[in-house]
């Protein structure tokens, strides 16, 4: 009797032994599926991640590289479509203009811009200004360098369309010399003024 419940136990024992066995594999398996499938997604989709970084990083740079060639080459068109003698009477403002340390020498071009839409002369208002306030460094009114009656302008640029505006109107009625102009623009010293007018447009330059 004895001998038989030593062989019981022993059979219960192994029995249970293969169990714990059987158990533990299971549970091995487990934690090695569980693992590969917590590190191979992260690791395919960080080269998926990668990958599509290293793509938008060549679109953008192909883009911004694409972008810089477009507007260069405008530029270089709009600059070749610009009227030559254009330009020649920009850079004669704004050399006079400069050499007399005007702040109007930066808007050289917009004082073009307001001659040839009033038709006037595109000397005319740099001319004017020098004689009235060296050129807008000495002003009564704010950003009025033309003695331009009473007004204040909010900017050199609203001044330089304001006043190419009203001369134009002196050039519908006529008067498109400075001698003619000075008669009503400054009736006290009219021949002193249009003389000293037309000597800066000279010295400005004329366009051939």
């Amino acid at each position: 009797m004895g001998l038989k419940r030593v062989k019981t136990t022993m059979k219960k024992q192994k029995l249970q032994k293969n169990i714990l066995a059987v158990v533990a594999g299971i549970l091995f398996t487990g934690l090695i599926l569980n693992t590969v499938e917590q590190i191979t997604p992260t690791k395919v989709l960080s080269m998926n991640e990668a990958a599509l970084v290293a793509v938008e990083e060549e679109s953008i740079k192909y883009f911004d590289s694409n972008q810089i060639q477009e507007r260069i080459l405008e530029e270089a068109v709009s600059t070749r479509a610009q009227d030559p003698k254009k330009l020649q009477k920009i850079e004669n403002v704004k050399t006079y203009l400069l050499k007399r340390s005007s702040p109007l020498a930066q808007y050289a071009e917009e004082i073009v811009d307001a001659a040839d839409e009033y038709g006037i002369d595109y000397r005319l208002v740099a001319a004017i200004s020098i004689i009235e306030s060296s050129g807008g460094k000495h002003t009564f009114r704010t950003y009025n360098a033309w003695g331009w009656g009473k007004m204040n302008f909010s900017s050199w640029e609203e001044g330089i369309w304001a006043v190419s505006k009203g001369l134009g109107n002196y050039y519908s009625r006529g008067l498109t010399t400075p001698q003619r102009i000075s008669v009503y623009y400054c009736p006290p010293s009219a021949p002193d003024w249009a003389r000293k007018v037309s000597f800066v447009m000279n010295e400005i330059g004329d366009v051939i």
